[in-house]
């Protein structure tokens, strides 16, 4: 019998594909997506045959009734081919599928539940939206504005979290799937973020970029934690530290470079002039401030990079890669190049970088980690590099 050890190019330092195992999931995944999608055409076929009036109680009922359907053809599906055969990527897939399907229907039936349950209506809610019209944006405004909303509509955000938490949790603790530990520990921050707006919704609107920050930060160290769990990036543990890697990146970057265009909190300015707070249009702006930011943002891409080689995760610069080609390419264009050389010039430094990085990751990886210890606590942080691999 072969040995798989000699038929694979991998090497021991090198990150696995936590989405990927052969290219028969790229295959059966084919397959998932062909069948999801005939599913819904078919729902969307039976739904048009019922002729009831789009809108109505019985329309969404049935709507409703549809998805709960399609979920439930995803968690067969799962059973099948994740629970059974560890299919990773076609698990991404149906996780998806699943949680936004079972978020849709349960966010409606607390929607339902307010208007049936507790006679809340449109007319009640314009009512408190129009006292509010024309206050100031302070304490007091918007705690009175919070205070004229029923409870139960003031927790609207809360269970439309929870709505797809359950769901990615249920998924994740059945079937442990790594993708779907990303998606809860997303949700959980989520959840942290719209808890903190309830009980104290200036403060939090106030602090917004600090709290984005916050959260990415969080969502950033729960990756490390697995990471730490599995420093050999050999079981779903770190499968599950990449995804929250995957998802807390883009978080933190956008958070440390909004603190860094607008700063901690948010002024009376930045709610008149929201347009300012687009990070990529103003990376795009042409005045001074864009190249402040572009050179701020290569910066913090920088120290992305350094932790991605300390503790061994692509993810943090993959997330990085489009801001820093708007950022390369706003510096580029300060030289007063045309269109195409700039175009051209970003590509090859952004390139360059990426290649040389990929090439030389474990021999920088090993001066990084040089005056670190080789085993114990901080060998689990940040894991030796092997100094034979290129």
């Amino acid at each position: 019998m072969t040995d798989t050890a000699t038929i694979s190019s991998a090497r021991p330092s090198d990150e696995m594909l936590p989405f990927l195992n052969n290219f028969h999931d790229i295959f059966t995944t084919i397959g998932v997506v062909i069948l999801l999608g005939g599913l819904g055409a078919g729902a969307g076929q039976i739904l048009g045959g019922l002729e009831f009036a789009e809108g109505e109680m019985p329309w969404q009922a049935s709507l409703m009734g549809l998805i709960a359907g399609f979920a439930l053809a995803s968690w067969l599906l799962s059973a099948l081919l994740v629970g059974r055969q560890r299919r990773i990527l076609p698990g991404i897939v149906l996780s998806g599928a699943f949680t936004v399907a079972m978020g849709v229907v349960l966010t409606w039936g607390y929607t339902q539940l307010l208007v049936h349950g507790f006679g809340i209506n449109e007319a009640s809610l314009e009512l408190a939206f129009e006292n509010s019209e024309g206050d100031e944006f302070t304490r007091d405004a918007v705690m009175s504005f919070a205070n004229e909303l029923p409870w139960v509509v003031r927790l609207l955000p809360v269970a439309a979290v929870l709505a797809f938490l359950i769901p990615a949790y249920s998924y994740y603790r059945n079937f442990r799937l790594p993708f779907a530990g990303g998606l809860v520990g997303l949700g959980a921050i989520a959840l942290f973020s719209v808890l903190a707006l309830i009980v104290d919704p200036y403060t939090t609107i106030v602090y917004a970029p600090t709290v984005n920050l916050l959260a990415g930060a969080a969502l950033l160290l729960a990756g490390i934690v697995f990471d730490m769990r599995d420093p050999e990036r050999t079981t779903r543990l770190s499968g599950t530290g990449f995804w929250l890697h995957f998802f807390a990146a883009p978080i933190l970057l956008g958070a440390v470079l909004n603190v860094t265009q607008i700063g901690w909190s948010l002024q009376e300015a930045d709610f008149t002039q929201m347009e300012d707070n687009n990070l990529f249009a103003a990376l795009a702006a042409d005045n001074g401030n864009a190249m402040a930011l572009a050179a701020t943002a290569l910066i913090v891409i920088g120290v992305f990079a350094l932790v991605s080689l300390l503790i061994n995760r692509r993810a943090l610069i993959v997330s990085g890669i489009l801001t820093a080609g708007i950022s390369i390419g706003v510096l580029v264009n300060e030289t007063g190049l045309g269109g195409g050389a700039v175009a051209a010039i970003t590509l090859l430094v952004l390139g360059g970088i990426v290649v040389l990085l990929g090439a030389a990751w474990n021999p920088v990886r090993s001066i990084l980690l040089a005056p670190f210890p080789s085993s114990g606590p901080i060998a689990r942080l940040f894991p030796p590099a092997d100094l034979s691999e290129g």
